[in-house]
C-alpha cells in the first residue's frame, strides 16, 4: 500500500533521515522505535508529505504505486485524511482549543467527503461511538479543556478515521496517558486496523506498548533502520547491539527486575551520548557507543544482513567472517 524507498531527509549538513526503506501492506500493523530523535516521527511525517520546507528530501515515498516524493501540497492534501491519516502527539496542542470538538472533526466531511453539515454531525457521532466516546453528540459541543485526557485521544483517533484512511500513522498515542487508559488506546487502535483492515504505523519508544500494538517492528538509530523483523521475535531475540542495549535499559518489575541470584540487577545502560545529526558517523551510526565495535564500523556502512524468521539487522558482526562473531550480538 505504502512504501518508502531509499528515503533520505536532510536539513544542511544534518541528515534526520538516512536511505530508510519499509513497506507497509493493508491491514499490517508495524511499530517504529528508538531513542528521542533517532528519526522516528520524521519518518512519520514522509508518510505524511509534511516534511518541512527546509528539507531536502530523495527517494521514492510511493503510496497505492505513485511516487509522491516531489508531489506539491496540493497534491498531498488529496491524499491526507482519505488516503492515510495521522494522530499527532499531544492531545491538546493537536486540537483547537477555540473550537468545538464537533466542529473540528466535521471539517474533514465537509471539505473531503462534501457532506452536508447534518451528515457530517451523523457521521461524528457514528464515529465517537466507534472509538468508544459516551454521550456522543453531548461532546460534540463541547471544547478539548472539558474532556479527559484519554476521551481527548480518542477525539484524536476519531478525527483521523473521518474520511476511512487506509493508512493510519500514531505518533506516540500514549504519551501522558496513564498505565490503563494507555492500554485501552492500544487495544481500540489494534482493533480499528483489525475491523477497517486498516495498516497501522505505531511509532512510540514505548516497548511494551508496541509490543502489544504490532506485528513487525523497525528499530531506528541515528536516523537509520538498524533492525526490523516480526514484533515478538525482535524483542525476544535482539541481534543488534543498539536494541540488544535499547531493551537491557528497561526497567523491570518483580522478579524481571532481579537476576539469576534474586539480587535486583542494575539497568543496563548505553555508554556515551547520541551525537549530533551533523556530527554523525559515516559508517554505523552506533559507532562509538557499541561496546562490540570491530575496526570497520566507523567508516564503513553496514549491510542488512537477513536472518533466521525474517528478522533483519544492520551490523558488521553479524557478517559470515566478522571477527568477534562468536557470541557478540546474538
Amino acid at each position: 500500500m505504502m512504501e518508502l524507498d531509499r528515503v533520505s531527509v536532510a536539513f544542511g549538513e544534518a541528515l534526520a533521515l538516512r536511505e530508510a526503506s519499509l513497506r507497509i501492506e493493508a491491514g499490517a500493523r508495524l511499530g517504529i522505535v528508538g531513542e528521542s530523535g533517532c528519526g522516528k516521527s520524521m519518518l512519520g511525517l514522509c508518510l505524511m508529505g509534511m516534511v518541512p520546507d527546509a528539507a531536502v528530501v530523495s527517494g521514492a515515498i510511493r503510496l497505492n504505486g505513485r511516487d509522491l516524493a516531489g508531489a506539491s501540497e496540493a497534491v498531498w492534501r488529496r491524499h491526507r485524511a482519505r488516503d492515510v491519516a495521522m494522530i499527532f502527539q499531544e492531545p491538546m496542542a493537536a486540537l483547537n482549543p477555540l473550537s468545538r470538538i464537533g466542529d473540528t472533526v466535521m471539517e474533514p466531511l465537509l471539505v473531503h467527503e462534501g457532506l452536508s453539515r447534518a451528515e457530517a454531525r451523523d457521521r461524528a457521532i457514528a464515529l465517537f461511538e466507534e472509538v468508544g466516546i459516551p454521550e456522543p453528540a453531548a461532546r460534540l459541543r463541547q471544547y478539548p479543556h472539558e474532556i479527559s485526557g484519554g476521551q481527548r485521544q480518542r477525539v484524536l483517533i476519531a478525527l483521523a478515521l473521518t474520511c476511512n484512511p487506509g493508512l493510519l500513522v500514531a505518533d506516540e498515542p500514549t504519551t501522558a496517558l496513564d498505565a490503563n487508559v494507555a492500554l485501552r488506546i492500544i487495544e481500540l487502535l489494534v482493533r480499528l486496523s483489525e475491523t477497517r483492515n486498516m495498516a497501522l504505523v505505531f511509532i512510540s519508544h514505548d516497548l511494551a506498548a508496541v509490543a502489544r500494538a504490532t506485528q513487525t517492528i523497525a528499530v531506528m538509530y541515528g536516523g537509520d533502520v538498524v533492525e526490523r523483523g516480526p514484533t515478538a521475535q525482535v524483542l525476544s531475540a535482539p541481534r543488534h547491539p543498539y536494541t540488544i542495549g535499547l531493551l537491557g535499559a528497561r526497567p523491570g518489575l518483580g522478579d524481571r527486575g532481579r537476576g539469576a541470584d534474586g539480587r535486583r540487577r542494575r539497568l543496563v545502560t548505553i555508554p556515551g551520548n547520541v551525537p549530533p545529526l551533523f556530527d554523525l558517523p559515516a559508517g554505523c551510526r552506533f559507532s562509538g557507543r557499541c561496546s562490540q565495535e570491530i575496526a570497520q564500523c566507523a567508516g564503513t556502512r553496514p549491510v542488512a544482513h537477513v536472518l533466521d524468521g525474517g528478522q533483519e539487522a544492520s551490523c558488521h558482526l553479524l557478517a559470515p567472517a566478522a571477527p568477534g562473531r562468536a557470541g557478540a550480538v546474538t
